[in-house]
Parts: structure tokens; C-alpha cells; sequence
């Protein structure tokens, strides 16, 4: 037989607050690393993040220049970024979402 694992959520609501502040800042920081190890200028990169009712929504800035490692070819790599940080956060609760800067081309 397998063991199962009984999953309790806490009473206190102060002390889940805390923990979900916690988690949104350590996604936060996550995504930031990530990113910054996908880029050709990690110091132009800085991420954000506001809260809403039910969902986080995480902002990437970054350099023009690093805006297509990013996005990697056909969106592979902010893909594989976005579902690295929501299966993170789904673990505590949270969903999460990963938008990333958008510049318009003059031609």
C-alpha cells in the first residue's frame, strides 16, 4: 500500500497571508534568476508584481535587446518560464501570471 498525505489548510487567515506575501516574493525572485540566466544583459532585467483578487501577475522589464531571448524561437522560452512559475505558485495557491514588455517598431 501506498502512503497517502492528508493536506490541512490553516485556520489562522493572518498567518496564510503572511506565507502567500512570502511565496509571491519568492516567485518573484525565481523569475527574475531565470530570466537573468536567459539574457545577454541580466542587468537590465527587473521584475515586478501586483496582486489581485484571485491571481498575481508578474512584470518583466528588460533591454529591447533582450526582448527575442525572452520570448525565445516560436515562444518556447517564456512558455517554459511561464509554466515553471505557475506550477511553482499552484503548489502554494496562487496563480500566477507572466507578462513580458511589448515595443512597437517604427518603420
Amino acid at each position: 500500500m501506498s502512503d497517502l498525505k492528508v493536506i490541512k489548510k490553516r485556520s489562522d487567515n493572518n498567518l496564510l497571508e503572511v506565507d502567500l506575501d512570502e511565496a509571491r516574493e519568492d516567485g518573484r525572485d525565481l523569475l527574475e534568476r531565470v530570466i537573468k540566466g536567459i539574457v545577454d544583459y541580466p542587468e537590465s532585467v527587473a521584475v515586478s508584481f501586483s496582486v489581485g483578487d484571485k491571481t498575481t501577475v508578474y512584470k518583466v522589464e528588460c533591454d529591447k535587446k533582450c526582448l527575442g531571448q525572452v520570448i525565445g524561437s516560436k515562444g518556447k522560452n517564456i512558455t517554459g518560464v511561464r509554466a515553471v512559475i505557475a506550477a511553482t505558485l499552484a503548489r502554494k495557491g496562487i496563480r500566477a501570471i507572466v507578462e513580458i514588455p511589448y515595443h512597437i517598431i517604427e518603420t
